[in-house]
């Protein structure tokens, strides 16, 4: 017999598809939880009618997946003005100076800045963004204003 069964939950079909609508997953959300540290996928949705759908899923399978998502970083020097500049090509931000140390500490600046715009206004974002743009910003979220893991997420 299910954790669920006899508890209220309305379609048999959300537990054996481990999805749920919000009330459902806010009433059982200690089960759904425990199933996802266990490795399984649970999702949310919105039974009133709006898009969209949400994972609950273990943050140590979300680190390895998001471990494979590498930025391919460009670097350039301009020789007659004397300036590099180095790109994450994947967020579309670059950083310039007269030194690649410099470059790199002027990108981490704009990456840091861009960051907290991004965070205050994610509605936007979330929907203008590509899905692939949205999970670079994740991976850089994680390091928070932290140069060091930021330089290291980069592989800079």
């Amino acid at each position: 017999m299910s954790k669920f069964e006899g508890r209220g939950v309305e379609k048999m079909e959300a537990i054996l598809h481990n999805k749920f609508n919000i009330r459902d997953t806010k009433r059982f959300y200690s089960d759904i939880n425990e199933k996802a540290l266990n490795g399984i996928e649970v999702i949310t949705y919105n039974a009133m009618g709006k898009k969209g759908e949400v994972s609950h899923l273990s943050k140590s399978i979300v680190d390895f997946l998001l471990e494979s998502l590498k930025f391919h970083i460009s670097e350039e020097f301009d020789e007659e003005l004397g300036v590099y500049t180095i790109s994450v090509d994947d967020i579309s931000i670059y950083g310039e100076g007269s030194t690649k140390a410099e470059a790199i500490d002027d990108l981490l600046t704009g990456i840091i800045e861009y960051t907290g715009i991004y965070i205050e206004q994610i509605d936007l974002f979330s929907k203008v963004e590509s899905i692939a743009k949205q999970g670079y910003m994740l991976k850089i979220i994680r390091c928070g204003n932290d140069r060091d893991k930021l330089k290291k997420v980069l592989g800079l």
